[in-house]
């Protein structure tokens, strides 16, 4: 006989203080125990509690894990094995439930189980109501990102959860890069066309779902005197998303720009520092790890470039091969082609938030160089110039660039 109901989540190491948070909220809240699978290599040290059981992605039988490990940074390669896991967990439970481990869990979620007995999917948009303010881009953000959060998704044991599972995990596991310049936004793009192929998918309006700085436009929370939390004095709030949330300044809501970031929200203050209050408490040591995945066996940090170039190669080499073996075939291709970061030297990804920052003479001195080309090659050239460097800025797409 199955079990009824699993709820899973995935991080690394680094992380699991904010899944030790949800497994802890989930608990006291729905007295759940919360499948806590961690993307990283087995360490002791992690304290044993009811509310909670310790999985190792590398122990679950995945395909070719080493290689997802090597070609996907930590978020990619986390959300790459979520519809993977929940296949497997579908083998021993009648409905499986996935929550983001920066989530905190407020109020009862027994709603969706008998949801799951009518719908076989069911997903949460990132908001309801349109952006119709010019300043912020309107929608462009959900055109980037994708129509539906994908840090919750619930499915139940039937034939079209299935058959939607096991389309959306062979494209995360084959396509799962954070490339918004291609359409591929790590798992959560693809499932907005899934509504083109499965007719039975059910989108969840209820605006206690999900909460999040990215739907704070239309959503306010309020404080019952039960100390239990209403959005828009309407629906109870089940959990707030507190995705890339700062501990450092919990009333910015997160370290993302958003339209609050700067000044906060009142209504959301008290969440959010009790949220930093329970990261603390919940610190453990083992969380001070270095992302396992992160280095050749020699200690070498693993560059986002030859993450990618090494996509672009993998069908070449030996099936057999250990991406991460400084004396294997991967770190002759490292070497051959400049990719090696000696030692512990970690990717920052800059931005047009970095603009006012220390790395702006980086950007000045970027636009002098593209001010010369123009004057160069005239404007008909730079545009396509332009568009070459859209296609070149995935350099698993282009092949030609790598010695092998």
């Amino acid at each position: 006989m199955k079990k009824d109901v699993a709820f899973f989540t995935i991080c690394n190491l680094q992380y699991l203080p904010k899944a030790l948070v949800l497994a802890k909220s989930l608990y006291e809240t729905n007295s759940e125990t919360m499948i806590i699978y961690v993307f990283d290599e087995e360490q002791e040290g992690i304290p044993l509690d009811e509310s909670y059981e310790i999985r190792w992605v590398k122990n679950e039988n995945i395909p070719n894990f080493a290689h997802i490990a090597f070609m996907y940074d930590v978020t990619e390669a986390c959300t790459s094995v979520k519809p993977y896991l929940t296949i497997k967990l579908l083998d021993s439970y009648q409905k499986v439930i996935y929550l983001d481990p920066d989530i905190c869990v407020y109020s009862s979620l027994s709603d969706l189980y008998s949801l799951l007995d009518s719908y076989p999917i069911l997903l949460t948009p990132h908001y309801t109501t349109p952006i119709e303010d010019a300043t912020l881009e309107y929608d462009i953000g959900m055109m980037r990102w994708g129509s539906f959060n994908l840090g919750f998704y619930a499915v139940n044991d039937s034939e079209e959860a299935l058959r939607f599972l096991n389309w959306w995990s062979e494209r995360c596991i084959h396509l799962c890069f954070a490339e918004t310049q291609f359409g591929l936004s790590t798992d959560q793009k693809w499932v907005s066309i899934a509504p083109c192929f499965f007719e039975n998918i059910k989108v969840l309006f209820d605006l206690g779902y999900n909460m999040a700085f990215w739907n704070l436009h239309e959503r306010e929370l309020s404080c019952n005197e039960d100390m239990s939390y209403m959005v828009n004095n309407k629906y109870v709030l089940k959990f707030f998303h507190y995705s890339s949330f700062d501990i450092k300044n919990p009333t910015a809501i997160s370290a993302r720009p958003h339209q609050w970031n700067k000044v906060g929200r009142e209504d959301l203050n008290t969440i959010c520092i009790d949220y930093a209050k329970r990261l603390k408490e919940n610190s453990v040591e083992v969380s001070k790890s270095k992302y396992a995945y992160n280095y050749m066996s020699n200690g070498d940090f693993i560059s986002p470039v030859l993450r990618r170039a090494y996509v672009s190669v993998y069908k070449e080499l030996d099936p057999h091969h250990d991406p991460f073996d400084t004396n294997g075939i991967v770190a002759r291709f490292m070497r051959k082609n400049n990719l090696r970061v000696k030692g512990d030297q970690p990717y920052k990804a800059l931005s047009e938030s970095n603009l006012n920052s220390s790395y702006s003479w980086q950007f000045k001195l970027t636009n002098t160089g593209l001010r010369l080309l123009l004057r160069i090659v005239g404007p008909n050239m730079f545009s396509n110039f332009s568009r070459l460097l859209v296609f070149l800025s995935s350099y698993r797409k282009n092949r030609k660039l790598w010695k092998l």
